[in-house]
């Protein structure tokens, strides 16, 4: 068990942040407002005005392909590791010519933050691992011998896996929400653009936004709000920013709007856009919000279409959790951090740094304003996973 450590350091300034953000045949095309940098701010020299009192307690080791990140159940009680040889390209991107992949193993463990980890139960497939979890288990992907690929659900206990969609088409990048609600990507065997598919948990039906000019939906992302959704729009070295409400069918098909991101991106570039933040890149909160990584930038951001603004990171985030409205656990280049965003145009976002070595967070729980994260860090093909706190406001002020 590693002790927890106190860490003071000072606030810090970063530089601004210019987000834009998809076409398609009858969307809204807008642009965001601009979060600038203040030319007169400069970094806070170390005057010890806030100190934090991070703890942590490490769990145990988790064995993974050196390429996936794990997934959390919702309540963080279950997290399950992908070992084995990691997936190609062209299974991750679900390109034409994807073939069958090397069988996996998938570790279930137990999370107890007294005990540890304890492993449930390892289950095998020739499987991705999803790109998020409910209650009851995690996604998976299978390629299937020509060209098909199928969505499945792996149960958190017993380790029996639900095929979700098995239509003989491509059905990728599957996001699973409020209700049981299952957004994804499809395309037919022979198409290379994909459409965007929301199929309802109450059972109401299945919504599509279809593809238009060889531009593919990837990527879709349900808000907890269980009203919005968010998508990439990627085409031929352009990637934009789409959301839209899931109330109605209308709504949802024929109101999307979307924003300009970069016109020079891969599709490789693209898919780091969100893939750091499997599980948590809409997290809960007042307002509908998504974190991603610019691909001109290299920077996270938060965006919300309420306010219709940009939110950057501290220069050097690469991955972060929300744990209310402004705040996150961000993990840097250079280590951990406490971050605050900004609450206006022209202020930047500040910082304190927890921790001189990099982990990545992931929020324990469903709602907003929780003080417990999990860390996880990499090591050698395996993740060291910790579970961190931070002090309430009394605690800290005593």
């Amino acid at each position: 068990m590693i002790a927890g450590r106190l860490l003071t350091t000072t606030w810090s300034t970063a530089l601004a942040l210019i987000l834009a953000g998809c076409v398609s045949e009858r969307v809204d095309r807008r642009s965001s407002r601009f979060i600038l940098p203040d030319p007169a701010s400069r970094e806070a020299s170390n005057t010890g005005d806030r100190g934090a009192r991070f703890r942590w307690n490490s769990l145990g080791l988790v064995e993974y392909d050196d390429f996936t990140i794990p997934l959390l159940s919702p309540d963080g009680t279950w997290l399950v590791s992908r070992s084995g040889a990691p997936p190609g390209w062209e299974e991750v991107l679900a390109e034409p010519g994807s073939t069958p992949i090397p069988t996996a193993t998938f570790t279930i463990h137990e999370v107890d933050d007294s005990s540890g980890l304890r492993t449930h139960k390892q289950v095998r497939g020739p499987w991705l691992l999803g790109r998020n979890a409910d209650e009851q288990g995690f996604l998976v992907e299978e390629p299937l011998q020509g060209g098909a690929r199928r969505i499945g659900r792996v149960d958190w206990r017993s380790g029996d896996v639900t095929w979700l969609v098995d239509d003989g088409d491509v059905a990728a990048f599957a996001d699973i929400g409020p209700g049981g609600d299952l957004a994804y990507s499809r395309r037919g065997l022979d198409d290379r653009a994909f459409e965007l598919v929301l199929r309802r948990g109450d059972g109401s039906g299945t919504w599509v936004v279809p593809s238009r000019w060889e531009r593919s939906w990837i990527d879709p992302v349900l808000a907890p709000d269980g009203r919005t959704l968010f998508a990439l729009c990627r085409g031929d070295g352009t990637v934009e920013m789409a959301w839209t409400r899931t109330t109605d069918e209308s709504r949802f098909r024929d109101g999307i709007s979307t924003h300009p991101i970069s016109i020079r991106t891969t599709p490789r570039r693209v898919h780091a856009m969100l893939a750091p933040q499997v599980g948590t890149a809409s997290p809960p909160g007042s307002r509908a919000r998504i974190v991603f990584l610019h691909p001109d930038l290299g920077r996270l951001v938060e965006w919300s279409p309420e306010n219709d603004l940009a939110r950057p990171f501290p220069e050097g985030t690469i991955n972060a959790t929300m744990l209310d409205d402004d705040s996150a656990i961000a993990a840097t280049r250079s280590g951990i951090e406490l971050v605050r965003l900004s609450d206006g145009i022209g202020r930047p976002p500040s910082s304190l740094n927890l921790a001189e070595e990099t982990a990545i967070p992931r929020r324990i729980g469903e709602t907003e304003g929780s003080s417990r994260f999990i860390l996880l860090r990499p090591n050698a093909g395996r993740y060291e996973v910790m579970i961190g706190e931070l002090p309430e406001e009394s605690e800290e002020a005593s």
